[in-house]
Order: structure tokens, then C-alpha cells, then sequence
């Protein structure tokens, strides 16, 4: 099973990169190249990769990662293996982590708590208002239409 290597958004470089921007304890920052090949040879029990390559991997200098490696990587990730391979599984997979990260803010959950039991014509309302809010702050319309 080729991976898809273009230089857009489904190379592995670039979803490997955003995997370490997003993927991480909500207490601290990214997990570094170092960290991330310990763990997985620590959990493999032998040397899958090192440091070096992983940095090579997440910059494009290295395009030809095996199909053992990137199941490690994608493990220890949390994601499915199939995040490198395939573009509907990449989308859904980064809503999902887009998701995880956007709840690691204290605000942000205490919002989403706070919406509970609100009627759909208030959450649409809220909805709207968000969207507003997003093009005031010059950010770019996040999708979600309101219902």
C-alpha cells in the first residue's frame, strides 16, 4: 500500500507534523523527536527508529518509511495507521484532534458544559454568534454551519 507522498497536506511530512502540534499532554508542550522514538522502541522492545529519522520523516528528507514504522508512529500517536495512507481517514482523524485539542482549554469545556440542555434554536443562536465572533478576529469560518 503506497503512501501518499505529495507535497500538499497528505504528505506524510506534513501529517506527521501536525500530529506533534496536536498530540500531547494538555500540561505541556509537544513531545520531542527523542521522546517520541524512546517510547516507541521502549514499547517495541528493540530499535524501530531513532531520533534522527523521525526528524528526517517530519521535514520530507526521508519519504520511504515503512509500513512497521509508521503503524509504531501512528501507535503512539494514538491514531490508526491508516491516517498515512488514506485522505478520508486524515480528514476525520484531524477533526478528531482538532476536537481533543480545542477541549484541553478549561474555557472552551466550561462552555460546552455550560450549552448542556440548551434548546437547538439557543445553540444555533450561540452558533451564530461564535461565527461572528471568528470574523471579527479575522479567523477563518470554522465550518460549522448552524443548525
Amino acid at each position: 500500500m503506497p503512501v501518499e507522498e505529495s507535497a500538499g497536506a497528505g504528505s506524510v511530512a506534513s501529517r506527521l507534523e501536525h500530529l506533534f502540534a496536536t498530540v500531547h499532554p494538555a500540561d505541556r508542550g509537544p513531545y520531542t523527536n527523542p521522546e517520541v522514538a524512546q517510547a516507541i522502541n521502549e514499547k517495541a522492545g528493540h530499535q524501530v527508529l531513532g531520533a534522527t529519522y523521525l526528524w528526517q520523516l517530519r521535514k520530507g528528507k526521508r519519504t520511504d518509511p515503512t509500513h512497521s514504522r509508521l503503524t509504531a508512529i501512528a501507535d503512539f500517536f494514538g491514531v490508526s495507521p491508516l491516517y498515512f495512507y488514506e485522505e478520508e481517514t486524515a480528514k476525520r482523524t484531524d477533526e478528531q484532534l482538532r476536537l481533543a485539542s480545542a477541549l484541553r482549554s478549561a474555557s472552551i469545556r466550561q462552555m460546552v458544559l455550560d450549552m448542556d440542555g440548551l434548546s437547538e434554536r439557543s445553540m444555533a443562536a450561540i452558533a451564530t454568534m461564535i461565527q461572528s465572533a471568528r470574523a471579527m478576529e479575522g479567523l477563518p469560518d470554522s465550518g460549522a454551519a448552524p443548525e
